[in-house]
């Protein structure tokens, strides 16, 4: 019976101790995540460095190409 105890104490103290070290992993991700982040931004983000012109439809002429006459 006392062998039967002390395994299974000695299960929950495993089964506790991969939980609280699977939660700091993740914490510690967490923390690099945020740390990426915080340098991406501070560099401007997706900002870009040369001011992109926007993509403008620039409407057709309603004179004829090569005429001084108007419709």
């Amino acid at each position: 019976m006392t062998g039967k105890l002390v395994v299974g104490f000695a299960g929950l103290a495993a089964f506790i101790g991969y939980c609280l070290w699977r939660g700091q992993s993740a914490r510690t991700a967490k923390q690099e995540v945020k740390e990426d982040l915080g340098r991406w931004e501070g560099e401007g983000g997706n900002v870009p460095a040369v001011a992109t012109p926007a993509p403008v439809p620039v409407p057709s002429s309603s004179f004829p190409a090569q005429s001084n006459v108007r419709h």
